[in-house]
Parts: structure tokens; sequence; C-alpha cells
């Protein structure tokens, strides 16, 4: 059974790997397409006496060629000078930056191809391949660098996701955690009086707790509790009393002294040691 969820997993992982691919495929060739476009609408380079239609083929041709071209050789180059080149040139920009350059070299060789079949050559094969690398090197580095931001914003975008999931993962543990220790503790009082915690009130050796369902004492440090309700949304108003926070329904003076009215009714003090922390958590002045 364990044998076939493992290949379940590495099946569904290499159908989603497959899908990026495919996706990242896509939004390739629709950079190229939008780039072929934008230039056959400027037409460059000595194109103004043809067609727009004309221009758009030979611009796709042209793009799509070097697409073919570009993506594997960015991809080897970033193994290769990864491998080779000292350590402080290995950065992401300077092995892109090769990697389009020579692949605009090679394309500079297949681009008057590319030309003859639409247009003439005067200046034959050899006298093409200087201004071919010239604009390869231009018009290469323009869709490498559309294509190496649309990568990085993805992969920005991927990391903030991973981020939050990391996050709702975090948090969740923590509620389960939170949970997990107030259920503990609420399983050590009789039945008939688990429910919400109300205070906490240390009473000689033992511990009185109170929940909306009655007290009871039980045979327990004050501190213990206080560390085993570590995470439990609730604070200590005096060294003998703790209470939960949403228990609180309202506070009233009496001289200088603050006191907590719970949602039982039950009046809890609050010493001069702990107001500071209580008006905190209750967001008082």
């Amino acid at each position: 059974m364990a044998n076939r969820e493992n290949d379940k997993n590495i099946q569904s992982n290499q159908s989603l790997i497959k899908s990026w691919m495919l996706r990242d495929f896509f939004s390739d060739c629709a950079v190229v397409f939008v780039f072929a476009t934008f230039l056959a609408y400027l037409k460059p380079f000595g194109m103004d006496s043809v067609s727009f239609v004309y221009a758009l083929g030979f611009w796709l041709t042209m793009c799509f060629c070097g697409y073919a071209l570009y993506a594997p050789a960015i991809r080897v180059g970033d193994r290769v000078f990864d491998a080779y080149l000292p350590i402080w040139a290995r950065h992401k920009l300077i092995t892109l930056a090769l990697s389009t350059f020579l692949a605009s070299l090679v394309m500079g060789l297949i681009a008057p191809f590319i030309i003859s079949a639409f247009f003439s050559m005067p200046s034959g094969y050899w006298g093409s391949v200087v201004s071919s690398i010239i604009a390869s090197v231009f018009i290469g580095g323009i869709i490498t660098a559309a294509s190496a931001v649309k990568t990085y914003v993805k992969l920005q975008r991927q990391v903030i996701i991973e981020q939050q999931a990391k996050i709702d993962t975090e948090q969740a543990q923590v509620g389960e955690l939170k949970e997990r220790n107030s259920i503990e503790f609420i399983n050590k009082l009789p039945i008939e009086k688990r429910g919400s915690l109300l205070c906490l009130q240390m009473d000689d050796h033992y511990l009185k707790v109170i929940t909306d369902k009655g007290e009871h004492l039980l045979l327990m440090r004050f501190k213990d509790a206080l560390l085993q309700l570590h995470e439990f949304p609730g604070f200590q108003t005096h060294r003998s009393w703790w209470v939960a926070k949403e228990a609180v329904d309202s506070t009233k003076k009496d001289g200088r002294k603050l006191v907590l009215i719970l949602s039982n009714g039950l009046e809890v003090p609050v010493s001069q040691t702990y107001m500071r922390t209580a008006k905190a958590q209750l967001n008082l002045l």
C-alpha cells in the first residue's frame, strides 16, 4: 500500500511538472508572438515597402526560430557556466547575458538563411552575418529580458504562495497546540464541570478552576497550570489569579485598583504588578 501511495505521489508530481512546463512554453510563445507582431508593425531594418502580413510572417519565423535556439541555449548555459565560471561570476544575470550573447552569435549565422527566404541579399551571406549578429543580440536580448522578467515574477509569486502556505500551516499547528493543551487541561475536571475556561485561582496547595459550568479544585500547582495554558488566550492578573481573555465582560475601578468582571459575574482583582499586562491585553488606556 505504501509503494502504491508513493507511486501515486510521484505520478502526481510528474503531471504537475508537465503542466508547469506546458504553461511556461505557451506563455513564452505568447511573449514571442506579441514581440513579433510589434516588430511587424514597426517594420524596422528597411521593411517599409512590405505589407504587415508579410512582415508578420517574417518576424514570426525569425522570432520562433530564435526561441527554439535561445531557450535550450540559456538552460544549458546556466549549467555549464555555473560549473566552470569563477565563483564571483556565477551570478544569474552574468550567466544569462553570456548565454544570450553566444546564442545570438549562432542566430547571426542562421538568420541570413531566413532573410534570404523572404528577401534578396545584395551583400551575400557573409556580408549579412555581421548585421544579423548585431540584430540578433538586440532582438534576442529584448526577448530574453522579457522572458527573464516573466520568470522572475512567476518565481516571486511562487515564493509568496509558499510562504503564505507555511504561515497558514504554522498558524494551524499553533491553533492545534492551543486546543490540545486546553483540552488536556479541561479534561482534568469532572465531566459535569467541563466547559469554557473562565479563570484560575490559587487556593493554598490547590488550584481552583472556574468554567462556565462551575468550579473545581485540582491538586495542581498554579505555575504548572500557567505553563500548560501558555498558548491559551489569557493572562495573569495577580500572583494567585489568571483569567481567560474572552471571559472578561467589563472592568471597574475600586479606588486605584482595577477589577475585572467576568461573564459569570465573578470579580477578579488586578495587582499593580500585572496592571500594565492587563491593560495591554484589554486595550485599556
